[in-house]
């Protein structure tokens, strides 16, 4: 009977102890709804993705457009991108070089350097021929609104938000709060 009590006091204190020796060894972690992201003593930011959270539809509107790019098939309806993944329209990205004949309702206009970006929901158009071209963020453009899939990080004391691979940066304009692309994310 003392043997059993003896093991489990030793077994408190064992766990006891190795709590307090991985507690001194943690780096600084910074939880968000997708994913963790951990600073290491470089400037970059290093992401552990758990198993990722994913919008998706079993059926698409039937006005939606499908639109081949690169060998693959995308799905377009208004605004939003989906590709066909075991069963499922998963909301991805728009990938870059990808043309729309027609922007999505609620885009706004963005002059940048005398050139006009179109935006709409954390994708950037520019407009091409016979319609709109989808391109990477342009440095510097400040937005007022970013996608739910949007995720505050913290890095060197400092909070961003991340999407697409682009930092932004919260900022106040005269029309209230904004945010600005300050960075890319290297991964």
């Amino acid at each position: 009977m003392k043997a059993i009590q003896l093991i489990r006091i030793m077994s408190v204190i064992g766990i006891m102890m190795i709590t307090q020796i991985t507690e001194a060894q943690r780096r600084v972690v910074v939880r968000t709804p997708h994913r963790t992201v951990v600073r290491t003593t470089g400037p970059a930011v290093v992401y552990r993705r758990p198993v990722p959270v994913v919008r998706a539809v079993r059926v698409l509107p039937a006005t939606t457009v499908v639109i081949k790019r690169n060998g693959l098939n995308y799905h377009y309806y208004n605004g939003v991108y989906y590709r066909y993944y075991g069963g499922k329209y998963v909301v991805v990205t728009a990938p870059r070089g990808i043309r729309v004949a027609v922007l999505p309702i609620g885009y706004r206009r963005i002059i940048i350097a005398g050139t006009p970006y179109f935006y709409y929901n954390g994708t950037y158009y520019i407009e091409i021929d016979n319609g709109y071209k989808v391109v990477e963020a342009p440095d510097n453009i400040i937005v007022y609104d970013l996608p739910e899939e949007a995720e505050q990080v913290d890095i060197d004391n400092e909070s961003y938000y991340e999407y697409d691979d682009k930092l932004y940066k919260v900022v106040i304009t005269p029309e209230g709060k904004a945010f600005k692309v300050v960075g890319d994310i290297k991964e």
